[in-house]
């Protein structure tokens, strides 16, 4: 609720800068963009620093005009000083921006008495920030969520253009219309004049480029951290510049122009952005709602990564309890989760966060799929150990095997080390002292144009020598040059000497990619690789291709998946 309400007083408050800095049309446009947009209206319902920051920068940039705009207070210099502290505390990137707007107004001071007066705030601001200081600096030296063995990639240089397409909602209409009113205004009649003119808008567009490039910057010379989310304190600017170029309108016409913005706005949210389907279905509740409603008259186990006190939450929510294990905190290694997962008693098991590979051995054990969710940031999977009257998902396809005795797909090295064992009367690959084996390649582009899809792989061998160190590895190449790389290793299978061995390797091409779109030329390499050049044994080798989640990222990204 505090954040619903912040949104809400976050809409008033863009309403009542806009109508300071040029006219009340430039108010009401700036306020519907923020109260119809899927970017404000999000996160206005996520407690998250965000929306409390979005407030907060907007009261301090209010009592920062007022004070430059309106009258020399000090009632307003010291509300900016105010507002301007909590927007530190907030986040670092709303005190980027009170840092950007306070040294703003050095350049809007004429008089000393001000200068003065203005500067002694900026010290009280300092002063109001000093217990947060230790903290600041102990983030900052930790770097940022991306890098190695970060899930956030490096901006690419189309950064700001995605992220004003993503203001507009990716919408052709939202682009038509504000382009339309633009030119309108500029065609027919005199665009209005005001008194701070030029310099004014520049001062808007320098608050709304400055995080950007600052984060931007950041992001690839040190560590990523830029995200749309961190850019919200900065972005009602943007349109308030461009909302303050517009001819003289009386009601009737202001009225209608906010409402056709509005309308154009809340068809993208619902209609294009699928808003309300996509964000009202959140991992947790669908996990429980598929294991505890959806299959509430069958025997089910649940495997998640869920803090443990949700299985209570959830269990008196829906009034059932079920069989459960969840990898939060348990750090287990291949062979122990193949342990639990051989140990479950149950016909059913409903699956969140796993790994690819977890769910190759999940699936291993319990064949048959029943049912898969996908939503934002999740996908929930339902496998049962026998055929049932729900029916089974087929939902991948075999794109290459080899049992070396026939294959499909561009194998290499397939036949050179092949033996027939007259004993299982099957031919197999055996490695004596070489260290590569197998070995694959596949054009991605011609299995996930779109960059969705997910490579699973399983090999089949047994080793003889119990310091063996084969490795099943995966790498996407482009130009010869590996732009990512992944294994899964035979001895975290925890393998016996002469008896075979399942291993299982994924790899899911949006994770691997970081939602790159552009597949052309991207080559991916399946391998075998034999190490320790012990005595290897292989059986078969097989690769499916099993559709992407589109709805992962889709709150964020361009994605059709309707």
């Amino acid at each position: 609720l505090p954040f619903i309400v912040s949104g809400i007083i976050s809409i008033w408050v863009s309403y009542k800068v806009g109508k300071l800095w040029f006219d009340e049309t430039t108010g009401l446009l700036t306020a519907a963009m923020i109260a119809s947009t899927q970017f404000f209206v999000m996160y206005s319902q996520i407690a998250r620093p965000y929306v409390s920051g979005l407030v907060i920068s907007l009261l301090m940039v209010y009592y920062w005009s007022l004070y430059f705009y309106k009258k020399r207070k000090i009632l307003y210099l010291a509300l900016f000083v105010l507002f301007a502290a909590l927007s530190a505390y907030n986040h670092h990137f709303s005190l980027l921006f009170a840092a950007i707007v306070g040294f703003s107004g050095l350049f809007l001071l004429k008089d000393k008495s001000h200068t003065i007066a203005y500067l002694t705030a900026g010290v009280f601001i300092f002063i109001l920030y000093l217990p947060h200081l230790g903290i600041f600096f102990s983030q900052l030296s930790q770097g940022g969520i991306g890098g190695e063995g970060g899930w956030l990639a490096k901006p690419k240089p189309t950064f700001i253009f995605e992220y004003v397409d993503y203001l507009l909602q990716f919408s052709i209409w939202g682009w038509l219309t504000l382009i339309g009113v633009v030119l309108f205004n500029i065609i027919t009649g005199k665009i209005v004049r005001y008194d701070k003119g030029l310099s004014s808008r520049m001062l808007l567009l320098s608050w709304f480029l400055l995080p950007i490039i600052i984060g931007y910057g950041y992001s690839v010379l040190r560590n990523p951290v830029i995200q749309y989310s961190m850019l919200i304190f900065s972005t009602p600017y943007i349109y308030m510049l461009v909302f303050s170029y517009h001819r003289k309108l009386d009601s009737i016409k202001k009225t209608i122009v906010v409402f056709l913005f509005l309308g154009v706005n809340i068809y993208g949210l619902i209609y294009e952005r699928d808003h309300y389907n996509v964000f009202y279905h959140q991992p947790y509740e669908e996990l429980f709602k598929t294991a505890l409603v959806d299959n509430a008259d069958r025997n089910v186990f649940i495997i998640d990564d869920c803090i443990p006190y949700y299985h209570d939450y959830y269990f008196d929510k829906y009034g059932h309890k079920t069989d459960y294990f969840t990898k939060r905190g348990s750090q287990n290694t291949i062979s122990e989760f193949i342990d639990v997962i051989k140990n479950i008693e149950n016909d059913i098991v409903v699956t969140h966060s796993l790994t690819g590979q977890e769910l190759q051995i999940v699936k291993s054990l319990f064949p048959y799929q029943t049912d898969q969710k996908n939503g934002f940031t999740y996908e929930i999977y339902t496998f049962s150990k026998i055929r049932s009257d729900k029916n089974s998902l087929v939902n991948s396809s075999m794109i290459a095997q080899t049992n070396f005795s026939e294959h499909t797909g561009s194998w290499k090295d397939v036949s050179k080390f092949v033996k027939f064992d007259t004993l299982e009367h099957t031919y197999q690959c055996e490695l004596v002292g070489e260290i590569w084996g197998p070995s694959l390649l596949l054009n991605i582009n011609d299995h996930a144009r779109d960059g969705l899809g997910v490579f699973d792989i399983s090999m089949k061998a047994k080793i003889v020598d119990t310091i063996s160190k084969a490795l099943l590895v995966s790498s996407i190449l482009e130009n010869n040059e590996t732009i990512y790389w992944n294994a899964t290793n035979i001895q975290d299978y925890n393998p016996v000497s002469g008896e075979w061995t399942n291993l299982f390797l994924s790899i899911d091409i949006q994770n691997a990619l970081r939602s790159r779109s552009n597949m052309k030329g991207l080559i991916l390499k399946i391998n075998v690789w034999n190490s320790s050049k012990s005595n290897l044994i292989i059986d078969e080798i097989k690769v499916s291709l099993k559709p992407g989640n589109p709805k992962r990222y889709s709150l964020y990204r361009n994605i059709t998946y309707r």
